[in-house]
């Protein structure tokens, strides 16, 4: 017992690796240091350092060191533990918490300033600058272990952590999380307390990857997100596990408990597979430019298909069926994690899918689709959201439920709601598109090849109409169709994708297996080609530091990361009362597509315009406006709006908002005043015609007809010859394929002419 005693590692132990990691400089922009920086001073080399010393202090390891090392390095990746704390929560209880040797009292309020502007917008980093002034480091008494049994209870008083949490933990009585939280952080030193925060936070980025310097300027322009590197979970399982069977676990089974007991097991499993109830990694795709760009991405195949991208939420099926019993169905998301009771409207859908179906586990990837059986089509992805609150069970049942609030009230344009353009409810269910097969008994089929596994899928699924579907799609390229005639074959595809308002396509090599990286999937949405996303103006009335983007920057509460958009709502009422000021309602927020040149120059404009606080009088400004309360509270606005163009990948609709917004909303080119007025952005009634239009649906609107008598038959139903209706749609339709066939050849002429290589714009993303 001594022995097995003397054998646990400290928890101090383990964050001396995390404060190493944190200590690593963080080099300028333009420098040339650190291409010459030794390895023992990156992330990885201080890695393989700390784990040749614990196993000369340790070993033979405890059991477990794996999983907790793991667990700890990387919190965000461990999907078992959830334990329903933000920083808004956690800076109430931690005053009460926090060993009282270390640290003299903390008010809550003090800690509640942790993403205030002169503060490093990092709770761990502020715990640890309120340390006692005398307090010392020290050799915590709590192992790796003790913090991991902790860490467990404690993640089982959250509902959304994995059931055999709760399992464990449903014998003994349950103990609040205030409690829980006095255990762990009882005789931690400052710096252990410090990072346990960040962990229990789910994000170690702000304090190992700190901003190197407040100053918007500098961290901006003088710093960039590869002036430190950052340690990656490969990196950690190579370094740890040589051999690289902890790694091919992961790629099979992307859990990374799994890929610890396969390492701990010796790496008995010498050919892994995925298994069922675990998720399989979701490979990543490239984005193609132009048609010819991918298909060159491509290029080694010798037959090529286009499936159709569905908009909807991505679904990865595990189906077990245990003979006479019900089939056992999980269901994983495209980040992991176990949606099964959310999805659970899709179940019936999947038995019946695989009622022909008799060969043992199954595993399966569909995308989830909004489905309207009176319009027999499928419906704008925002649809889903609706569903799933009213059909989801367990922890996530009922969501969604928001209202707006307005600051103040003024007339806005007369502009029905958005929602008396869509579907009835009663007619929209769940349906699934399925286009890939994982796994089919106990034979793995993510090395096969994909003609092989689609051809597998469409024996095994039976379509039911509205219900259960197969992802269509179009050969490109074969033994008969050269590059030539694919690409034009490809233009063609994809104009009518635009044309009929589908998200895009994903190009598939025949024989390319899945997660294939020389031939990987290619996706083709008009966004990503430069300068064909859907573009409007808009304005820019409020910005805020938002900690996800602001650590993705590295930049620290300093600078505004996020800007709130805005579109005018009272233009009639301006037309009739010139001196009356504009009304804009924000309900929707923007924190990409500036540069970081451009974002330091747009935060000196702000800044230079800027009344603090998130809620600043009427008088202050020159305009009113109307702010969604789904939306955090910014914290600086501007006196004078700032018009911006904005590009995106279509519209959609937030839960609670009647209002259409771009979706991916990117910031393309702010306009400074003396270039364009703010009032040039759009109306509400202008930016709703532009939004039905890409979406595919008829505004049914006086100003979307140039014939006012039709307008008005159309409005009380009495359209006399549905015929005509009909020849004038299909006629627009054919226009507009023709049309973007010719953008995308045009697209392609430019590309040819400019001979770009392949590598200069390859970007891969989930």
């Amino acid at each position: 017992m001594a022995n097995e005693q003397a054998k646990q590692i400290p928890f101090s132990f383990f964050v001396s690796l995390l404060h190493q990691i944190a200590d690593v400089p963080v080099y300028i922009t333009l420098s040339r240091v650190n291409k010459n920086t030794p390895a023992c001073r990156s992330p990885s080399g201080i890695l393989a350092k700390w784990v040749e010393n614990l196993q000369n202090n340790y070993s033979p390891l405890p059991r477990d060191t794996t999983t907790h090392v793991l667990r700890l390095l990387f919190p965000e990746e461990d999907s078992h533990r959830k334990y329903d704390l933000q920083e808004a929560r956690l800076s109430q209880l931690l005053p009460d918490c926090l060993d009282t040797s270390t640290f003299p009292p903390i008010s809550t309020a003090r800690l509640k300033q942790w993403s205030k502007q002169q503060n490093s917008g990092c709770l761990g980093q502020e715990i640890f600058a309120l340390r006692s002034p005398n307090a010392e480091s020290f050799i915590g008494p709590k192992s790796l272990q003790d913090i991991n049994v902790l860490l467990d209870e404690l993640a089982s008083t959250s509902a959304f952590s994995d059931k055999t949490l709760h399992a464990v933990h449903s014998l003994s009585p349950p103990r609040s999380k205030s409690a829980i939280l006095r255990s762990l952080f009882e005789s931690l030193s400052a710096l252990d307390a410090a990072y346990l925060t960040q962990i229990i936070l789910k994000d170690l980025r702000p304090i190992l990857y700190a901003p190197p310097v407040a100053s918007t300027s500098r961290a901006l322009l003088d710093y960039n997100t590869n002036s430190k590197s950052a340690l990656t979970k490969e990196q950690f399982m190579k370094t740890w596990d040589p051999s690289g069977s902890m790694l091919k676990m992961y790629k099979k089974r992307a859990n990374i408990t799994e890929a610890a007991l396969c390492f701990e097991a010796g790496g008995a499993i010498s050919h892994p597979r995925p298994r069922w109830g675990v998720p399989v990694e979701i490979p990543k795709s490239a984005k193609g430019r132009s048609p010819m760009h991918a298909l060159n991405v491509l290029e080694p195949s010798d037959a090529i298909w286009a499936e159709t991208k569905y908009d909807g939420e991505r679904a990865q099926i595990h189906v077990r069926f245990g003979g006479q019993s019900d089939p056992q169905i999980t269901i994983f998301s495209k980040s992991k994690r176990d949606s099964t009771l959310d999805r659970i409207a899709v179940h019936p859908i999947i038995i019946q899918a695989l009622a022909g179906y008799s060969m043992g586990d199954i595993i399966l990837d569909a995308e989830m689709v909004a489905y309207s059986d009176e319009r027999h089509r499928i419906e704008e992805f925002w649809h889903i959201r609706g569903i799933i609150s009213r059909t989801a069970e367990g922890a996530r049942a009922g969501g969604y439920r928001r209202s707006e609030t307005q600051h103040n009230s003024h007339t806005q344009d007369s502009c029905p709601s958005l929602h008396s353009n869509s579907t009835t409810a009663s007619t929209l269910h769940l349906a699934l598109v399925f286009f890939d097969v994982l796994q089919v008994g106990a034979a793995s089929m993510l090395n096969a090849p994909y003609c092989m596994r689609r051809s597998l899928l469409e024996s095994i699924i039976t379509p039911v109409p509205g219900r259960s579907m197969l992802a269509e799609r179009t050969v490109i390229i074969d033994g008969r169709i050269q590059e030539a005639e694919g690409q034009k074959r490809l233009r063609e595809t994809w104009a009518k994708c635009i044309t009929e308002h589908e998200e895009g396509l994903v190009l598939k090599a025949s024989d390319s297996t899945y997660g294939d990286w020389k031939l990987p999937w290619v996706k083709l949405k008009k966004d990503y080609v430069p300068g064909y996303g859907d573009t409007i103006d808009l304005v820019v009335i409020a910005a805020a530091w938002e900690k996800d983007r602001a650590r993705e920057l590295r930049v620290s509460p300093s600078t505004l990361t996020t800007f709130y958009i805005a579109v005018l709502s009272n233009s009639s009422q301006i037309n009739i009362d010139p001196g009356c000021k504009p009304h804009f309602v924000a309900y929707f927020t923007a924190s990409y597509g500036l540069s970081r040149e451009q974002l330091e120059e747009f935060n000196f404009w702000i800044r230079a315009d800027a009344v603090d606080g998130p809620k600043p009088s009427i008088g202050e400004l020159c305009y009113t406006y109307t702010m969604s309360q789904t939306l955090p509270r910014p914290s600086v606005f501007v006196r004078n709006p700032i018009l911006v163009e904005l590009c995106g990948a279509g519209f959609t609709k937030a839960p609670q908002n009647k209002y259409y917004e771009l979706r991916f909303p990117r910031i393309t080119k702010p306009f400074r005043p003396s270039e364009r007025s703010y009032m040039e952005c759009l109306t509400l009634r202008g930016l709703r015609a532009i939004a039905l239009e890409t979406v595919g649906l008829e505004a049914h609107d006086a100003e979307k007809y140039q014939d006012l008598d039709e307008w008005g038959r159309e409005l009380w139903g009495k359209l006399g010859d549905k015929t005509v209706e009909e020849q004038r749609r299909e006629l627009k339709r054919q226009r507009s394929i023709a049309c973007w066939e010719e953008k995308l050849e045009t697209i392609d002429r430019e590309r040819s002419r400019k001979r770009r290589k392949l590598e200069e714009d390859l970007e891969m993303s989930l």
